[in-house]
């Protein structure tokens, strides 16, 4: 993609934006002025500018006073009218974020903190019937949500309450995932349909079970439609600082305890996943073989694209540290030691060969 594709693109999307009832979605939820950048180009507000230093990833940030909405079309492909319907729905996401913080949203998860969500049988278990519930359909969302509340205790109570960052996560990107989907079946309701059955297949198949955050993206916007069917009114004070599964206040209703075949089905995934991240972090070992010792904290990061192995974390796009005044990334692949439990202290970076 070239920089004069983006005005392009940019007007198919303001024309679509212009299309949306925003606040159909959420009273008060309106547009914002928004940005698609590539390396070296931005277009907004309809005129290609050079792109700031610190736009980085899909997100909604300050610029020039204001909350808006940006987007990297480095790794977009628009292919026709149902891309550019998707993207307009994934902006909407975006703006939804800044809506949020406009509001005094405070719900944001703690990222890193979610890289040292504990892992065990019982609670990966427990987690595969949350996943299942929130996946299904049916006639009785109200029931699936009883069932949920019983499970979601549980995990309360074997995560030792590390799941409150899971439902930060689920309420802050779940709510602008929902926005997003209802933006897109204002647009293309086939498109929006296949997306939230891709949503109920990646649950359904385990794809994130250990991907907290990006899982979150998921559970967050299913519970939110799966309320809305069960008749409950999500709507509320985003300045409220309970999550929304706690809003929601759903009386548990009782289940089986675990069986032993899927406390052992538990147990095969967790260690194929520590298989797999045993060799990813061999993988980055050997690119990146010498260490140096740092006393820096991470300021910056993409919390899609980061995995934390033991006291390693491994950074597939960027990662930002106060080793130099002002902060400068870690673009790409990069390796670093974290201080043990710690979820910004880093100990070392690791380089490539000399």
């Amino acid at each position: 993609m070239e920089a004069g594709d983006l005005l392009a693109i940019y007007k198919e999307l303001e024309s679509r934006l212009a299309s949306i009832d925003f606040e159909a979605i959420w009273p008060g939820f309106g547009p914002a002025d928004f940005a698609l950048y590539l390396k070296d180009d931005m277009c907004f507000q309809g005129r290609l500018e050079s792109r700031p230093a610190y736009f980085m990833g899909n997100t909604a940030l300050d610029y020039q006073g204001r909350q808006i909405a940006i987007w990297n079309m480095a790794y977009t492909k628009i292919e026709g009218p149902d891309s550019l319907d998707g993207l307009t729905g994934n902006l909407v996401h975006e703006i939804f974020h800044a809506f949020q913080r406009n509001r005094g949203e405070t719900r944001f998860p703690q990222d890193l903190q979610l890289l040292l969500y504990p892992q065990n049988k019982e609670l990966l278990a427990w987690t595969r019937r949350d996943s299942a519930l929130l996946a299904g359909q049916g006639d009785d969302p109200a029931g699936r949500l009883a069932s949920l509340a019983f499970i979601r205790a549980e995990k309360d109570r074997l995560s030792e309450g590390a799941t409150c960052d899971e439902y930060r996560a689920e309420t802050a990107e779940g709510l602008a995932e929902y926005a997003g989907i209802k933006a897109l079946g204002q647009l293309n309701p086939s498109l929006a349909r296949l997306q939230i059955d891709k949503y109920r297949r990646f649950l359904g198949e385990d794809s994130y079970l250990f991907d907290i955050r990006r899982r979150a993206y998921f559970s967050g916007v299913l519970l939110a439609l799966t309320a809305e069917e069960a008749g409950m009114d999500i709507i509320h004070d985003l300045a409220d600082q309970a999550p929304l599964w706690e809003i929601l206040d759903i009386k548990a209703s009782p289940l089986d305890p675990l069986s032993q075949s899927e406390l052992e089905e538990a147990g095969a995934l967790m260690t194929g996943e520590e298989d797999r991240r045993a060799k990813l972090l061999a993988d980055f070992q050997a690119r990146f073989p010498r260490e140096r010792p740092v006393k820096a904290r991470i300021v910056g990061y993409d919390p899609m694209n980061m995995t934390r192995v033991q006291d390693f974390l491994i950074s597939t796009h960027f990662l930002m540290t106060d080793e130099s005044d002002p902060p400068a990334p870690l673009m790409g692949d990069s390796l670093v030691k974290m201080k043990p439990h710690d979820p910004r202290q880093i100990l070392a970076i690791y380089e490539g060969p000399a």
